[in-house]
């Protein structure tokens, strides 16, 4: 039962991101939230001075002169890694970041709907988990432009889960074909 959640909830995510990523990016809280989430990361990886500007406070002379250099640097670097968006979905950084979030929650949830059925004969989660990995191929498919680490990641990701659903459907299968053999 848990297994065919987890593959269910790996559909649905995978669905809401094909379907919705759209509407979702058009909201009005689309770009400041992505603008506060990236402000939050460069706190974290530029130091405690960041942290003392995030939470009101002013750094030191020294390191404030010398951080718009890094956060121009750390700008492209956040450019040249979500830049080539992994799913292909629209260009920008809020989709990148929408992209990079899904990814991040699809991988272990079909990885756990995978591990917790080993023992267990289960069609529906083969098909489910199936069926997501096809369908997270179709905008990575649709805007290949062979760049790394662009959608070619979506295309990888969307190939392991393809293929932990068929190996599902292959273990299911045996086990069905040996119930029934012994059966008789």
């Amino acid at each position: 039962m848990l297994s065919v959640g987890l593959a269910a909830a790996t559909l649905a995510l995978v669905l809401t991101y094909v379907l919705g990523a759209q509407v979702l990016l058009q909201t009005p809280y689309a770009e400041p939230a992505h603008n506060l989430f990236m402000s939050l990361v460069q706190g974290i990886v530029g130091g405690h001075s960041s942290m003392a500007q995030l939470h009101g406070g002013s750094a030191p002379d020294s390191q404030s002169q010398a951080m718009p250099e890094s956060e121009s640097q750390m700008q492209e670097m956040n450019r040249g890694i979500l830049g080539n968006n992994m799913l292909g979905s629209p260009a920008g950084m809020a989709a990148a970041g929408l992209a990079a979030v899904t990814l991040i929650g699809i991988i272990p949830l079909a990885a756990a709907a995978f591990v917790i059925s080993w023992k267990q004969r289960s069609f529906v989660v083969a098909g489910l988990l199936a069926a997501s990995g096809i369908i997270l191929m179709i905008l990575p498919l649709a805007n290949m432009n062979f760049a790394i680490p662009g959608p070619i990641i979506g295309v990888v990701v969307g190939l392991a889960i393809l293929g932990l659903g068929v190996a599902k459907g292959i273990t299911s299968a045996r086990t069905a074909v040996a119930t029934t053999t012994t059966t008789r």
